[in-house]
């Protein structure tokens, strides 16, 4: 292997981002490691060509922290299939957006959530969200595993494909969209890509953003505007229009 140096010198730097990552999705066992060896792998393939990519525009750490990110998101796609926040999440803001996700896609109970949106994202006000998670625990149980050879007997709760053709239309939108956005974001350099998901993935206000990273809060904000501006050309460009995202955001 031509760049088997570079791999081994970056080798600390990938598995200590990794196992932040796993830690914080509760990633353990054989399942965490099975994701450290997804994510080698990733790094090892063509000649090191991520790593090779690496301009220098920001820290190994962060350019490695954006691409460990988004292998365990693919991660948990394949297993999972893509979670999209609920219609009233959307409505209420990104807060309930943050704290859906919390419950519904990574198994929080509501009293931990809770606690994760005041130390983690500083959100004081939980009045709007105290009212909405009451919503959470009246909708279907979460998703659960199976042994494959079980898999036959389990009854699914779908209805037949024919009987929602309008929702089975916006999920090929939201593919299409989310596919563009998905080709959009990795034109971006590593710590516009990192802001980004900090500020709307995360839903980290922009004041944490700056410190974590070190920026001028100012500044900051006149650099998501100008990444969300390069972004919405860029779905433009692929033949997304803003009407396409209304649709999507006004679905429920």
């Amino acid at each position: 292997m031509k760049d088997q140096g570079l791999f081994l010198s970056s080798l600390s730097v990938i598995d200590d981002v990794t196992e932040r990552v796993c830690r914080r999705h509760r990633l353990a066992g054989a399942e965490a490691e099975d994701f450290q060896s997804e994510v080698r792998l990733h790094f090892l393939q063509h000649d090191c060509g991520v790593l090779r990519r690496f301009e220098g525009r920001s820290t190994l750490a962060t350019y490695v922290t954006v691409i460990i990110q988004r292998l365990y998101l693919n991660h948990r796609n394949r297993q999972w299939g893509r979670w999209r926040p609920s219609a009233e999440a959307r409505r209420i803001g990104p807060i309930a957006v943050l704290f859906e996700r919390l419950v519904s896609r990574d198994g929080w109970a509501h009293d931990q959530a809770f606690e994760m949106l005041r130390v983690d994202h500083s959100v004081e006000e939980l009045g709007a969200i105290t009212a909405f998670a009451s919503t959470l625990s009246k909708r279907a149980p979460a998703r659960r595993t199976v042994r494959e050879d079980e898999a036959h007997a389990i009854e699914s709760p779908a209805l037949r494909p024919d009987a929602d053709i309008v929702r089975a239309e916006q999920d090929r939108l939201a593919e299409r969209v989310q596919a563009a956005l998905d080709r959009a974001q990795h034109t971006l350099p590593a710590e516009d890509a990192l802001i980004l998901k900090m500020r709307f993935e995360d839903a980290m206000p922009v004041a944490e953003i700056a410190r974590v990273l070190h920026l001028n809060q100012k500044r900051l904000y006149r650099s998501i505007q100008r990444l969300l501006a390069r972004l919405r050309a860029s779905l433009e460009h692929q033949g997304v229009s803003r009407a396409d995202v209304r649709a999507l955001t006004a679905f429920e």
